[in-house]
């Protein structure tokens, strides 16, 4: 192995928490929960013994429970399936190596019975943790606080244990019959774990807006159904974080500076602005197929941009390990007396970018020629894969550091690439409700908009702030919009792009075979409107092209069911 640990560590918290792994969001979810009840902690408690689906079937089946679960004893198969599919979280589900990752997350102390290997969320919990809890204005902290309150349901108010007279569905009651047998749960704080903010506030700012407006239904609609809104919501603004990084970092480790219009106090994002990331130069801009049919224009398009966005990963890889490295050297600095730590113990992405700069350059090669000298003394030169060996020739004119990177890239850059791949096509759930990315067997990867994600974005959309504040039963309250104020919602908020292309990302000028995809995409969008229910086209002008609800709920707390 040519490569100690110390070269290979890729990962930083200031520019992202993931572990670039192929995530579930069940399990991200339940990780997220955890982190929720323990102020952004893990727990000490780890079960690592597998639980079978009997087990927990058995639970409800018991005799002793009758009267908490009637009818469940009289029909033990029955029992077992509905705990197999409603309940429990599985890997390899209907094979025959298929175990019990955990319970589902309908519930907030769900966490509690993952178990370790199977429920690894891989640092998605934690990144969707410090995105909202570094939410500026109120919503960050109220976002926290709704979601608390809607998974932690049925608890006394003062305790983890059950309040007894809260009416609540089967599935929560079943959750804490079981949370009321276990009693081990502490915070547990991993050494080298720190808060820190998004590189990008700004989107962390439209997921808190985005979460407060739809627990705004949490009392319209089937708990099941919130849950799974979540989980899309979630994951989506995941991606758009993750591909963001991408497009900001590189940027960032180019010129050894954040950009002026980045930071908590500088970013330009208004939630409640018609465009609310105009003045934002990292602006994600994706197309979407929305037939979502392989082989026509519209998806050669959608393929384009996906194949744009996924050009930008080694870019990425390298500056990430630009600045993981600067870390290196900084924590050196600061052992030989040369540098002072940070009062809050740790070094900022946009602290770390200066040791890049021209007047660190000495220490900063005879830093890194350390490195080299150590990987040599471990696998001398002649030992070295063929495609690595030019990069150690100092007749290249490369300083220590630029070497020292491009030997990481050589060595470890595919491995990254791969991984990253797989986390954005698990963040944008790929073959999954909710997707907005597809690919057919042993095709291209486009961007697409499921009707899953599509109904989510709606019902988020027609929402707005109650003017009435708590004289209302409601926090917010529907509008109706037309069908081209939509589609630039779309774009501005979430960069989704339907019927024009996003230009600068990939595009440049519309031709007549582009304008044709666009009408064909746009007359899909419309059908696909109409599909989940949230469009009737009463004649072709936009001025009638209407979306509506499927709940009104006015300023003063009335709800009507239909909007039409």
């Amino acid at each position: 192995m040519a490569l100690r640990r110390r070269d290979t560590e890729f990962k930083h918290l200031g520019v992202s928490y993931l572990e670039y792994k192929r995530v579930q969001m069940d399990r991200v979810l339940t990780g997220f929960l955890m982190r929720l009840n323990h102020k952004g902690l893990t727990s000490r408690m780890v079960r690592r013994n597998d639980l079978s689906a009997g087990e927990f079937a058995g639970e409800f089946t018991d005799p002793r429970h009758a009267d908490r679960f009637q009818g469940f004893a009289d029909h033990p198969d029955m029992s077992r399936r509905w705990v197999e599919t409603q309940l429990l979280d599985m890997v390899n589900r209907g094979r025959p190596t298929q175990a019990v990752a955990g319970l589902r997350p309908l519930h907030g102390l769900t966490y509690k019975f993952r178990n370790y290997y199977h429920s690894r969320p891989y640092g998605a919990d934690a990144q969707l943790y410090e995105m909202l809890r570094h939410a500026r204005g109120p919503f960050g902290a109220l976002a926290l606080d709704q979601i608390r309150k809607f998974f932690f349901t049925g608890l006394d108010a003062t305790s983890s244990m059950p309040a007894q007279a809260t009416s609540i569905d089967v599935e929560t009651q079943a959750v804490l019959h079981l949370n009321s047998q276990v009693k081990a749960d502490s915070p547990h704080n991993v050494n080298g774990w720190y808060s820190a903010p998004p590189l990008c506030v700004g989107q962390a700012d439209l997921l808190a807006d985005d979460v407060v407006r739809l627990l705004s239904l949490k009392d319209l609609l089937p708990r099941i159904t919130m849950v799974e809104y979540l989980k899309i919501l979630f994951a989506f603004h995941l991606a758009l974080g993750q591909l963001k990084t991408m497009k900001l970092l590189p940027q960032a480790v180019a010129r050894s500076a954040t950009d002026p219009a980045c930071g908590r106090d500088r970013c330009p994002a208004a939630v409640d602005a018609s465009d609310p990331l105009a003045g934002c130069p990292f602006r994600v801009g994706l197309f979407v197929d929305v037939a979502g049919v392989p082989g026509t224009p519209a998806a050669a398009l959608a393929e384009h941009s996906a194949e744009h966005w996924l050009r930008r990963i080694p870019d990425f890889v390298r500056a990430a390990y630009t600045v993981r490295k600067l870390d290196d050297f900084a924590e050196h600095l600061v052992g030989q007396g040369k540098e002072t730590k940070p009062g809050r113990g740790h070094f900022t992405v946009p602290e770390l970018l200066r040791f890049g700069t021209d007047a660190y350059g000495r220490l900063r090669d005879e830093f890194f020629s350390s490195r080299l000298t150590s990987i040599l003394d471990d696998t001398p030169v002649s030992e070295q894969p063929e495609e690595v060996r030019p990069l150690l020739d100092e007749a290249m004119g490369l300083a220590p550091f630029e070497r020292y990177l491009e030997l990481l890239m050589a060595y470890r850059g595919r491995y990254h690439h791969k991984y990253i791949v797989d986390t954005i096509d698990a963040l944008l759930l790929k073959s999954r409700p909710g997707a907005a990315i597809a690919q057919p067997h042993r095709g291209r990867r486009r961007f697409v908009l499921d009707s899953a994600l599509l109904e989510v974005l709606v019902q988020v959309a027609l929402l707005r702030l109650n003017p009435r504040g708590s004289s209302s039963a409601y926090t917010h309250h529907t509008v109706s919009l037309r069908l081209d104020e939509f589609l630039a919602l779309l774009r501005n908020r979430y960069g989704l792009h339907v019927d024009r292309l996003p230009t600068g990302d990939g595009f440049g000028r519309v031709g007549l075979d582009e304008e044709t995809a666009l009408r064909a995409n746009t007359e899909a969008f419309t059908t696909r409107m109409r599909e989940i229910g949230f469009y009737d086209d009463l004649s072709d002008a936009y001025l009638t092209q209407v979306i509506t609800p499927r709940f009104t709920i006015t300023e003063d707390g009335t709800v009507t069911a239909g909007g039409r």
